[in-house]
């Protein structure tokens, strides 16, 4: 049979502590066996124990929730022998999963103030336990995050699939194919498709703004100028319709970004879209991209309502909706942009007024370039 201190030796926060310094932790130590079923801890409750498997398997939990919705337990993460869980220290701490035993278990169970005294008082043991615990705490992000995501995914699935039916039999309604409809019957129906088409486009965007990162993007190195012109393809008959005058200016120079052409067309368009939206009819927005040192800098200016001063520290939260906001929208626009900004390593503000118009507003962005001697565009000044 083991001692603890071989089993803590064992163990992936301990390996590698010389005898005596493992004797020093032995002391605040004991041994717990846990049936098949049983919940060690529960998440929201205190913590003040550091766990070891030292047989067995320990399944941790979390409810993640949408909103203020109702929400799913998702599995974070698999503990098996040598593995540590809980959490410890010299603040009081409030478990953020619930620890479950899928069989029978048998584990060492570390008092979290005894084990915090000895890492405080001896710097040597503090820096390699808390760099391991470093790594443990960062796969089990990833791990959350993960799940996170195909949570939302089915979720997402749930509820598109009958949303979509819905939205199907309602073409074939309007359409007529399903029997004759009066034109208030069509106007009913064309409404309530409407509004499918808006909880559909909402589901897509909290699906987004859930997995926008570094990670995933999909890079590669391209004229920003393409953009431009796809960009300007989208945004011109909208500003046409509406009766306001579509500015493009780009230098004439502009070195080529490595970027995910998908997600950064994707900001562009949605601050282009936001200011036709809030744009009056012989308004003016104006799209300029431009070099701020070493980093593109890309600017969506309109001469349109503006942003209340005190909304402006928010305007890129989730969910966020100003006061001045009639139209439909959830108000995640902002905030995917937001995070595809950072996700390529960039920044994004908003300034209202406009600092040179003294009107509406100026959303800008600034991206790293990248040099590439054999690649310049032409610019050109474009209005529509």
């Amino acid at each position: 049979m083991q001692t603890t201190r071989s089993l803590l030796a064992q163990s992936r926060l301990f390996e590698g502590l010389a005898d005596d310094e493992l004797n020093n932790i032995v002391g605040f130590c004991s041994k717990e066996v846990y049936a098949p079923g049983t919940t060690i801890f529960s998440e929201g409750e205190p913590g003040n124990k550091l766990y070891i498997v030292e047989d067995g398997k320990v399944v941790l939990d979390m409810a993640l929730r949408i909103g203020s919705g109702s929400g799913r337990n998702g599995s974070i993460d698999v503990i098996t022998k040598g593995q540590v869980f809980g959490w410890w220290g010299g603040e009081s701490y409030i478990q953020t999963m619930t620890a479950r035993c899928v069989e029978k278990t048998k584990v060492i169970a570390i008092d979290a103030k005894g084990l915090w005294q000895i890492l405080e008082q001896n710097d040597r043991i503090g820096y390699r336990v808390m760099k391991k615990l470093v790594g443990v705490i960062s796969s089990r992000l990833l791990n959350t995050r993960d799940t996170l995501a195909h949570v939302l995914s089915i979720a997402s699935h749930d509820l598109k699939a009958p949303l979509a039916a819905v939205e199907s039999y309602n073409k074939v309604m309007a359409d007529g194919y399903a029997g004759e409809v009066t034109e208030k019957q069509k106007n009913m129906l064309t409404k309530s498709s409407a509004r499918i088409t808006g909880l559909l486009n909402l589901i897509d965007n909290i699906l987004d703004i859930s997995r926008v990162d570094a990670s995933e993007l999909k890079t590669q190195t391209i004229p920003l100028l393409e953009l431009v012109d796809k960009t300007r393809e989208v945004i011109a008959p909208l500003a046409e319709e509406k009766g306001i005058t579509f500015e493009v200016i780009v230098p004439e120079q502009l070195i080529p970004i490595k970027c995910s052409p998908y997600r950064l067309h994707q900001v562009i368009t949605n601050l282009l879209g936001n200011a036709v939206k809030f744009t009056s009819q012989g308004g003016t927005i104006t799209l300029k991209i431009g070099m701020q040192d070493d980093r593109i800098l890309v600017e969506v200016i309109d001469t349109g309502l503006g942003i209340p001063s005190e909304e402006l520290p928010q305007i890129f939260g989730d969910f966020f909706r100003g006061v001045k906001v009639d139209s439909d929208g959830a108000g995640l626009g902002l905030a995917i942009s937001k995070k595809i900004v950072e996700a390529h390593g960039g920044k994004i503000w908003v300034e209202s007024p406009n600092p040179a118009s003294g009107v509406g507003s100026k959303f800008s962005f600034i991206l790293p370039a990248i040099q590439l001697q054999s690649e310049v565009n032409t610019g050109r000044g474009i209005r529509v």
